[in-house]
C-alpha cells in the first residue's frame, strides 16, 4: 500500500478540482480526462501535476489516487472514496423549507449559524479570500450577496501559491483555508451547501490517515465499502458488515487547561496589569504547542487537530495510537508539572470513534455530536483525578514537597507571590519580579506591536529552572517562540536560528496577507527552509501617550464619573447543547468543526476591532485580555464596558442571524485597589449564576433564556437593558441640561432608587403572600402596583416638575414610563448607572 503521506496528500487534494470547474482547463493530458468519472477528479490530478511538482514523494500516485477516488480498484484508492464518504455523506438533502444550491457557477456558502435549529433568516458567505474586517466575515442573504467569481479567487491562490519558496503542508493548509473557507465544497441543487470545501478537504484527510494507519485489508475496506452503501439505502447488513461500522479506527482526543483563572487573576502586585496579556497569549500558545507537540509524537498531520482555542483542543488520532496517547498524557503532566508545580494542568480525554459515527444520524450514522460530548465527559471525568496522569510514584514524590524557599516578603515575588531571589531575579520600579513574571510582562509588551511571530522547531529541552519563563515552558515541548516588532528604522530584527532548528514556521499575526514581500524577504535570511501561516489575535492594550502599556489606574481614571475599573465577561449562551443538539440530526465532524471554526471568526478576529473602536476615541480604555472560541475576557475603564458589551451582543446576533444562538455578558465594577481575581470572580458571577439564570421570556414572540446582561448585580434581558440605557440617557439630559434649561438636581436620581426601592420591598412581600395562597394572581398584581411607591413617585416628580419647569415634559414622560410601562422594575438600575456616570473622584 502506498505511504500514510501521499494518502494523505491525495486525500487533502481529491476535490480541489471542483473549484477549478469554472475555469476548466484546456490542457488536461488525455490519459487524465480518460481515467476521470467525474471533471473535476482530472482537473485534481492536473494541478498536483503542474503546482506541486516540486513537492517529494510519490506524486504520481497522488494523482492517480485523485483521478479514480470515484471509481477505485486499488485500495489506496478505496481507502481515499471511504474517507471522503464519511466526510461527504454528511451532505443534507434540500426540501421544500431548505434550499439547495445554485449551480456550479452561482452557489454560496451557507453560514453553519444559520443552519442551527430554530434560525429565522438564511445567511450565504460571499466567495472571497478571507480578510479580517466586517466584510468579509460577517454572511449576508443570499440576494445581498454578489455572485462568486469562482475564476478570481481561483486565480488569486494559484498566485499566492506559487510564491511559496519550498513546499510545506503548513503554507498548504493555510492557502486552502485562505482561499476556500467559503467556498461550498457542494454545490448541487440537491443538498444544502453548508460545508466549506476547506472543512470538507480537511476532515478527508484526517479520516484517511487513520484509516491508513489502521491497516486495514483490502478485504476489510472492501466490507466497509459495502457497509456503507447499505447503511446508507437502508438495506439490511451482514454481521460482518454491522462489525465493520462500529470498529473504533479512530479516537477524539480533547485537552483543556485547568488553573487559568488563578493563573491569570491571582496577581495583586502594581505592574501586574502589563503581564496579564503575556499570561493570556502564554496560555494561547501553550494549547496549540502541546497539540501540535502530541501530533509530532504520533507523526500525524496537522489536518488531525480538528480545533485549538479557548484553552482547549480537539485531535483525530486513529485508534492504533491509544496507548500513545496515554505515554504522551503521562509526560505532559510531568513537564508541566515541572513548570508550573500544579498551577497548570492539561486534562485530556479521548474516546474511540467508528465508521457509523461519522455518517450523520439522517444517513441512518450516529452523528458526530454525540462523540463531542462523549469525549467533553470524559475530561470531566479526568478533571476530578487532576494529577493522576503524573503516575502514583511521581504524584507522591511532588504533591506533598514544598518547593519555593521564600520564608519572608523580601524572598518573594510581589507579582505572582513565588520565590524571588536576589542577583537572579529583577525589580522593576521597586517591584520585585521573578523572571518568570518579568518574561510574561516582557512578552506582552512584544506583543504590542507584534506584526510576525517566528517560530523555530527543535529537540524538547529539558526543564532545568524552578521557575522557566515561558520561553523555556515551551522549549520543553520542541518549540521557540520569536515575537517580531518593526524597529524604529522601519525594519524587523530577526532572532538567530538555533543550530539545532528542524524547522521553522513564519506567521503573520493579524492578516492574512502572509506571504507578501516582506515575509518572502525574511524567510529568505532563515535556515532550514521556512513554512507560512497567518495567526488571528485578538491584541488589544492600552498604551499612555509615550507607548508604555498602562496599568489599572490609569484604565480607572479614564472612566466617566466615578474613577472605577471594571471586568467585561461574555460567552455563548448553552454552547454545550449548541454542539449536542444545535444542528440535529445534520451534527457530523466537518460540521462541528465549521462551527467552532465560525465562532473562533467572531471572536478572535471581529471582537479587538470592536474594542480598537473604544480606544480609538480618545483616551484608550479598554484592554483585551482574551478573546477566542467562545468567550471573552477585557479589563477596562468602568463606564466603557456597558456600551462595549451591548455593541458586542448587536453585532453577535447580526453575525449569527437572529435570536436563536445568543450571548451573555458579566459585568464587575470596582475601586482599582479591588484585587483582580476578585473582580474577575465577580464578573463571572454575574454572567454565569446571575445573566444565565434568566428564566424563559417571549421576545417578538420567541421564547428566549438567558440572552441577558448582568450590571450593577441586576440581571436583564437585552430587550429590558436597552430601556434601562435609554433612560440612563434620559437622566443624564436632565442633569446635564443644555440650551440654558435649569439643570435638574441629582436629588432626582436618590428619589428614584427610594421610589424603586419601596415598589421592590412591597413585591417581595405580595410574592410571600402569592406564594402562601392568602392572595390570588389578580389581587398580587393590583396590590404590587398600587402601593405607597406610586402615590410617592407621583408627588416627587410634580415637585421636581414644578421646579424645573424646562423638563417638565420629560419628567411627564418618566412619570408615565414608571407608572404604565414597567419601567418601574428597572428605574433603580438607570438611577444607579447614572449617578455613577455623574458622581466625582473614587
Amino acid at each position: 500500500m502506498t505511504d500514510e503521506r501521499t494518502i494523505w496528500l491525495a486525500a487533502l487534494l481529491h476535490d480541489i478540482g471542483k473549484f477549478w470547474e469554472n475555469i476548466p482547463p484546456a490542457d488536461v493530458p488525455s490519459e487524465l480526462r480518460a481515467a476521470q468519472k467525474y471533471q473535476h477528479e482530472a482537473y485534481g490530478a492536473w494541478f498536483v501535476r503542474q503546482y506541486l511538482a516540486d513537492w517529494t514523494g510519490d506524486l504520481q500516485a497522488v494523482e492517480q489516487i485523485i483521478v479514480k477516488h470515484h471509481q477505485p480498484s486499488l485500495s489506496d484508492e478505496v481507502l481515499v472514496q471511504i474517507a471522503d464518504w464519511l466526510a461527504s455523506y454528511e451532505r443534507v438533502q434540500a426540501g421544500q423549507e431548505e434550499a439547495g444550491g445554485r449551480g456550479k457557477r452561482e452557489t454560496l456558502l451557507r453560514s453553519i449559524l444559520s443552519r442551527v435549529q430554530g434560525a429565522d433568516a438564511k445567511l450565504y458567505h460571499p466567495l472571497q479570500a478571507l480578510k479580517i474586517d466586517r466584510e468579509t466575515l460577517f454572511p449576508l442573504p443570499e440576494d445581498r450577496a454578489p455572485l462568486p467569481d469562482y475564476s478570481r479567487v481561483w486565480n488569486q491562490f494559484l498566485q499566492e501559491l506559487q510564491k511559496v519558496p519550498s513546499p510545506h503542508p503548513r503554507s498548504l493548509l493555510a492557502l486552502l483555508f485562505k482561499y476556500f473557507w467559503a467556498a461550498p465544497s457542494d454545490r448541487s441543487y440537491e443538498d444544502i451547501p453548508d460545508i466549506s470545501l476547506y472543512h470538507h478537504l480537511v476532515a478527508t484527510a484526517a479520516i484517511a490517515v487513520c484509516l491508513r494507519r489502521q491497516q486495514l485489508s483490502e478485504g476489510e475496506l472492501a466490507t466497509l465499502g459495502d457497509a456503507l452503501r447499505t447503511l446508507w439505502s437502508r438495506q439490511p447488513q451482514t454481521p460482518a458488515q454491522q462489525a465493520i461500522l462500529n470498529r473504533p479506527v479512530a479516537l477524539l482526543v480533547k485537552g483543556d487547561v485547568s488553573g487559568t483563572q488563578d493563573f491569570l487573576y491571582l496577581l495583586t502586585s502594581r505592574g501586574a496589569a502589563r503581564g496579564l496579556r503575556g499570561r493570556s497569549f502564554y496560555l494561547q500558545l501553550l494549547t496549540e504547542v502541546v497539540s501540535e507537540w502530541m501530533l509530532r509524537r504520533l507523526q500525524l498531520p496537522l489536518t488531525n487537530r480538528l480545533y485549538a482555542g479557548g484553552g482547549h483542543f480537539y485531535l483525530l488520532v486513529p485508534y492504533c495510537e491509544r496507548e500513545r496517547v496515554d505515554e504522551l498524557r503521562t509526560q505532559i503532566a510531568q513537564k508541566l508539572w515541572q513548570a508550573h508545580r500544579g498551577d497548570l494542568s492539561l486534562n485530556i480525554g479521548a474516546v474511540p470513534v467508528a465508521p457509523v459515527d461519522f455518517v450523520s444520524s439522517q444517513m441512518g450514522g450516529e452523528g458526530f455530536a454525540k462523540k463531542w460530548a462523549e469525549v467533553t465527559q470524559s475530561v470531566e471525568s479526568r478533571k476530578r483525578q487532576r494529577w493522576a496522569d503524573l503516575g502514583a510514584e511521581q504524584m507522591a514524590q511532588h504533591l506533598f514537597t514544598p518547593y519555593d524557599e521564600g520564608t519572608t516578603a523580601e524572598e518573594m515575588c510581589q507579582v505572582c507571590h513565588g520565590e524571588w531571589k536576589a542577583g537572579e531575579d529583577t525589580t522593576d520600579e521597586g517591584v520585585r519580579k521573578c523572571r518568570r513574571c518579568a518574561s510574561f510582562e516582557q512578552l506582552g509588551m512584544e506583543l504590542r506591536h507584534c506584526e510576525y511571530l517566528l517560530r523555530f522547531d527543535l529537540p524538547d529541552q529539558t526543564l532545568s529552572h524552578p521557575r522557566p519563563t515561558w520561553q523555556e515552558v515551551l522549549r520543553s515541548f520542541g518549540v521557540e517562540v520569536h515575537p517580531l516588532s518593526r524597529r524604529q528604522d522601519g525594519g524587523l530584527q530577526l532572532p538567530s536560528v538555533p543550530g539545532n532548528a528542524q524547522g521553522v514556521l513564519l506567521e503573520r499575526v493579524g492578516d492574512t496577507d502572509f506571504l507578501n514581500e516582506e515575509a518572502l524577504d525574511l524567510a529568505g535570511q532563515l535556515h532550514p527552509p521556512v513554512s507560512f501561516d497567518f495567526r488571528l489575535l485578538g491584541e488589544v492594550t492600552p498604551v499612555d501617550a509615550q507607548g508604555n502599556v498602562v496599568d489599572y489606574d490609569y484604565l480607572a481614571n479614564a472612566s466617566q464619573g466615578v474613577l472605577w475599573l471594571g471586568v467585561l465577561r461574555m460567552d455563548v449562551d448553552s454552547l454545550g447543547q449548541l454542539f449536542r443538539h444545535g444542528l440535529g440530526n445534520d451534527a457530523t465532524l466537518s460540521r462541528m468543526t465549521t462551527l467552532s471554526g465560525s465562532m473562533r471568526l467572531f471572536f478572535e478576529a471581529y471582537v479587538p476591532s470592536l474594542c480598537r473602536e473604544v480606544n480609538e476615541r480618545g483616551r484608550e480604555k479598554v484592554y483585551l485580555l482574551y478573546a477566542g472560541g467562545d468567550d471573552l475576557f477585557v479589563v477596562g475603564s468602568w463606564s466603557v464596558l456597558p456600551v462595549l458589551a451591548q455593541r458586542i451582543r448587536d453585532q453577535f446576533r447580526e453575525y449569527a442571524g437572529g435570536d436563536h444562538v445568543t450571548i451573555s455578558a458579566g459585568i464587575a465594577i470596582e475601586h482599582e485597589k479591588y484585587p483582580l481575581y476578585r473582580l474577575a470572580d465577580d464578573a463571572k458571577h454575574a454572567l454565569d449564576d446571575r445573566a444565565k439564570g434568566l428564566g424563559k421570556r417571549k421576545i417578538n414572540g420567541r421564547e428566549v433564556q438567558k440572552n441577558g446582561i448582568c450590571f450593577l448585580g441586576e440581571p436583564l434581558g437585552w430587550e429590558q437593558f436597552s430601556e434601562v440605557d435609554y433612560w440612563k440617557n434620559e437622566l443624564l439630559a436632565m442633569l446635564q441640561a443644555a440650551n440654558g434649561e435649569k439643570k435638574v438636581s441629582r436629588a432626582l436620581l436618590t428619589r428614584l432608587m427610594e421610589i424603586s426601592q419601596l415598589y421592590r420591598a412591597n413585591r417581595r412581600v405580595q410574592q410571600a403572600r402569592l406564594r402562601r395562597g392568602e392572595i390570588d394572581e389578580g389581587q398580587f398584581r393590583s396590590l404590587v402596583q398600587h402601593d405607597r411607591w406610586r402615590w410617592r413617585m407621583v408627588y416627587h416628580l410634580s415637585r421636581f416638575a414644578q421646579r424645573y419647569s424646562g423638563q417638565e415634559q420629560a419628567l411627564q414622560e418618566l412619570k408615565e414610563a414608571l407608572s404604565q410601562k414597567g419601567l418601574i422594575q428597572n428605574i433603580h438600575i438607570a438611577a444607579r448607572w447614572a449617578e455613577l456616570l455623574t458622581r466625582e473622584g473614587g
